[in-house]
């Protein structure tokens, strides 16, 4: 991340330096004032990073909003309120885990559940497949109240995880995602 906001910053400060050199020729640019232009572009690009990194450390709810999307194939129901988000930092290779404890009103979970159920695209699954990230949000809910597991494979990606849980109380779901 730095490497890439370092080249970046580099090839925008290259595309200011023919400004920066004219300016001083006609004299409209002081040293003082070059000084504090570097200085506040330097910061600029280390608020970048520090947000970035921030970010994708711990990542808002709209990227559990399209990790929903992904796996479900539908937007987020208006009722839908995040219990516990957890996610992986994504290695070289891409790689991470992602899990969100959802509350859905009760009449959203059951339209989900059906809607599930008829879409062709998604299966059933047997088994949970666990992973750290999904044990962080299940917190006090227990994994056998887990009534309905759905999975959702993508062809030449087998390599991703897509599922979809719904627990025993009609309203809580568990969005996972893992790509491997």
């Amino acid at each position: 991340m730095f490497i890439i906001f370092s080249i970046g910053g580099g090839i925008l400060y290259l595309i200011y330096l023919p400004f920066k050199i004219y300016l001083k020729r006609k004299q409209k640019l002081s040293r003082k004032l070059s000084r504090k232009i570097n200085i506040a572009y330097v910061i600029t690009i280390l608020f970048a990073i520090i947000y970035i990194t921030y970010d994708s450390l711990y990542p808002s709810e709209s990227f559990y909003e399209e990790e929903f999307k992904t796996v479900t194939l539908r937007e987020i129901p208006e009722s839908a309120e995040f219990i516990e988000k957890s996610a992986s930092y994504p290695d070289f290779k891409g790689e991470y885990c992602s899990s969100s404890q959802i509350k859905l009103s009760k009449s959203d979970y059951k339209k989900l559940l059906k809607e599930l159920n008829d879409d062709k695209r998604i299966t059933v699954e047997k088994e949970i497949v666990g992973f750290s990230e999904f044990r962080n949000t299940l917190k006090e809910k227990k994994e056998n109240k887990i009534i309905k597991k759905f999975t959702r494979k993508i062809k030449g990606e087998e390599d991703h995880y897509l599922n979809i849980f719904f627990y025993d109380d009609k309203q809580t779901i568990f969005v996972n995602i893992c790509v491997t």
